[in-house]
């Protein structure tokens, strides 16, 4: 039995099966050396796309896709929320979905939640910032001891600044992460920022109020200590996780570290310890109206604790030569290379060892994903397939359109068909192709289902039995 995929058109796909589902169409290409990896089994891309300003009807929220840019699952969230930092993790030993939703104030900053799904999309837990305060867009991590350590939204604080040449009567505002228990909402710990980092490291302009630092990634260390990313000082900052205080800091005007070439960003993103003397660091070179470099770059960096020193060890950057104002990711992959989401710039970018592209992601015009990470994942959707009917426009023949969002098992669909919705006989098997496969039918019945079939030709899932 035939199949083939539904063409969508424009900027956002459309499904029969799905028409509660529009996500944005993504645009792949290939490198000359990527398109030998499409099939391999390394992972699906996990995006969140998001409006530069919200308008129109489009939807927007966490979004896998596979090699081919082709929707592996998508939930759309309610108008007016975003969303960000969307990953897999564990919790409590399993695989789950974790991501930020919530609004994004005119601050840059924003005030939202964390939603946790299991491998059946079932939401298992939305976590909450303690102590009457609201949980930031910027930063969010799972700990394998079942807390969330994330961004507070900033807490605006009355400042003499006439030492730096600036107003007496200055409003400061301080970054602030919390960790808490994710099971019971237990704060277990909070940092705040002008206790430990003075306003003198800031490399941003004064403005009111003032943003000196602006924390947007955290990550829990080998060790237990955090590593954390100030966007305005140009610099990372280890962090003890028992009292908070600076262990070392890494770049921007009070460096610990002799910076060797090439190793010195600004307005960095997605600090990540890699190995032990591996770390990589989105340099965006630009915070949107000033910019310091011609182009992002995607670092990977040798860092020697012990000698205090910092070493380039690789920089990727766009063939387009992509400037990203704000946001961006860098995770090395498999190979040795590394997925490089240029934020803002709209393209997540997957380069060889030696910097080739194998493969470049693209959203539409107008939108951005604040991260792009290729993860492993194996989601069984706790809900039926989705099946509809149609016809033919020209031959008048009967169509089924089956679909199952999140799946990620199906190879193809057992079509059922009959004259009596309680009497359907097998007819055919299709083999899966796209979010939303199409299959003609040969005869005329007037009911029909579709079973999900694995590789090996194993039913997984009955969809509904719908009237043609």
């Amino acid at each position: 039995m035939q199949a083939f995929a539904v063409k969508p058109a424009g900027s956002v796909a459309a499904f029969h099966s799905r028409p509660d589902l529009r996500p944005p169409t993504i645009t792949t290409t290939f490198g000359a050396r990527g398109e030998a990896l499409a099939h391999a089994d390394r992972g699906l891309m996990f995006l969140g796309p998001g409006p530069v300003s919200l308008s129109g009807s489009q939807q927007y929220g966490p979004l896998i896709v596979d090699h081919a840019g082709i929707p592996v699952w998508f939930r759309p969230l309610s108008p007016g929320l975003q969303v960000t930092n969307f990953t897999s993790a564990q919790y409590r030993g399993k695989p789950v979905l974790v991501w930020w939703e919530g609004t994004i104030q005119q601050s840059g900053y924003g005030q939202g939640e964390a939603v946790v799904l299991d491998e059946d999309y079932r939401e298992i837990a939305r976590v909450r910032a303690a102590g009457g305060r609201s949980m930031d867009l910027h930063a969010l991590t799972l700990t394998a001891e079942g807390t969330a350590l994330f961004t507070c939204y900033p807490q605006t604080v009355p400042m003499d600044l006439a030492s730096m040449d600036m107003p007496r009567n200055s409003q400061v505002l301080e970054s602030i992460i919390q960790e808490v228990d994710i099971a019971t909402g237990r704060l277990l710990f909070e940092w705040r920022s002008l206790q430990h980092i003075p306003v003198s490291a800031t490399q941003e302009p004064h403005g009111e109020p003032y943003d000196y630092l602006h924390i947007n990634s955290i990550e829990q260390l080998p060790d237990g200590n955090l590593l954390v990313s100030g966007r305005h000082t140009w610099a990372l900052y280890k962090l003890d996780r028992r009292t908070g205080s600076i262990i070392w800091t890494l770049g921007g005007k009070q460096s610990q570290f002799r910076m060797g070439p090439g190793t010195q960003f600004a307005w960095q993103h997605d600090a990540q310890l890699h190995s032990e003397q591996s770390l990589t660091v989105f340099d965006n070179g630009s915070n949107g109206p000033l910019t310091t470099e011609h182009e992002s770059r995607g670092l990977v960096l040798e860092v020697d604790e012990t000698r205090r020193s910092v070493a380039l060890r690789k920089a990727y950057t766009s063939p387009d030569r992509l400037l990203a104002g704000a946001m961006g990711s860098v995770q090395i992959s498999s190979g040795d290379g590394a997925v490089v989401g240029f934020g803002v710039a709209s393209h997540i970018t997957e380069f060889a060892s030696d910097g080739t592209v194998l493969l470049d992601i693209a959203l539409p015009p107008g939108m951005y994903s604040y991260r792009g990470l290729r993860l492993p994942w194996s989601g069984r959707p706790h809900h039926q397939p989705a099946v509809a009917a149609g016809r033919d426009f020209e031959s008048g023949t009967p169509i089924v359109y089956a679909s199952w969002n999140g799946a990620t098992k199906v190879a193809g669909w057992q079509v059922a068909a009959g004259s009596r919705r309680d009497e359907l006989r097998p007819l055919g098997i299709a083999r899966r192709h796209g979010f939303e496969t199409v299959i003609p039918l040969p005869a005329q019945p007037r009911y029909a289902s579709v079973t999900a079939l694995d590789h090996a030709g194993r039913e997984l899932r009955r969809s509904p039995t719908i009237q043609l």
